[in-house]
């Protein structure tokens, strides 16, 4: 299985020698955003790809480019939820562009029509395009579950993320309930409180053990670590990249060992 990473993954490296360290942890592949104001921390997206291409790391998917505090605009009427709907579509060009799997998007806010409206109008693009679009779990299952409910797309996919489930919603099983819209991978630990975005080695509360179970249908994704390194330690880049990649091949043996005994 290919074994993934963020881009950006907790420590301010220069983008050339962030990219050198991730390929020779033994990582794979790559997830990372297009989003400009994080040009000085990882470049333009441009000048990612071009890296990525030399140290052989193959596109998975990219985050949309995004505000928390304006998501909820997408579900009401005004230029801001426009913005954000046009804002998805470029991210969805940008994807096809460069190569990457899928785009993975925040909703957040209120269910509306009029969001339903916008999302749709994207879905458009990504059938054009063919980029599928794939929805998070994050703090607002209600939107998740009314997207689904509501809106039917060979597009429409699903991005888990293991750290937000943990947090959440820990007793709602997304891997069982909607596997077959699964394309992409968050994976990350946290305290079972706070969002940490980090590795098992420095905060466990997830049972990965279960998350392998989920998993064990899906042979062919990419275990993408989304990781930011919030929680102190001290280790360095070297050490913590080399303690996620052990913990990518802990899961994929849990993995297998599922895969196994299913035949």
């Amino acid at each position: 299985m290919n074994k993934g990473i963020s881009f950006y993954f907790g420590f301010n490296v220069e983008p050339e020698l962030k990219a050198k360290k991730i390929k020779e942890a033994g990582f794979d592949s790559i997830i990372t955003s297009a989003d400009k104001r994080f040009n000085k921390q990882n470049g333009k997206i441009s000048k990612q790809v071009k890296l990525f291409k030399k140290y052989n790391l193959k596109l998975s998917s990219l985050h949309m480019t995004y505000n928390n505090d304006e998501l909820p605009y997408f579900w009401e009427e005004g230029k801001e939820g426009e913005k954000l709907k046009k804002n998805l579509i470029k991210d969805v060009k940008i994807a096809k562009k460069y190569g990457f799997s899928c785009v993975v998007v925040h909703l957040f806010g209120k269910y509306s029509n009029v969001g339903e409206k916008r999302l749709k109008e994207v879905l458009k693009v990504c059938e054009k395009t063919e980029i599928p679009l794939a929805i998070e779990n994050i703090n607002c299952q209600s939107v998740f579950l009314e997207t689904f409910k509501n809106i039917s797309s060979p597009y429409l996919k699903f991005c888990y993320d293991s750290g937000h489930n943990n947090i959440f919603d820990k007793d709602f099983d997304y891997l069982n309930k909607f596997g077959d819209k699964l394309i992409a991978l968050h994976l990350h630990d946290n305290d079972g409180e706070s969002d940490l975005h980090t590795i098992s080695k420095i905060s466990e509360t997830i049972d990965w053990d279960r998350v392998a179970q989920g998993l064990a249908v899906h042979s062919n994704i990419s275990l993408d670590y989304e990781l930011l390194n919030k929680k102190g330690n001290d280790l360095t880049a070297e050490q913590y990249l080399n303690e996620a990649y052990k913990q990518a091949c802990d899961l994929e043996k849990r993995i297998e060992a599922y895969c196994n005994k299913d035949k």
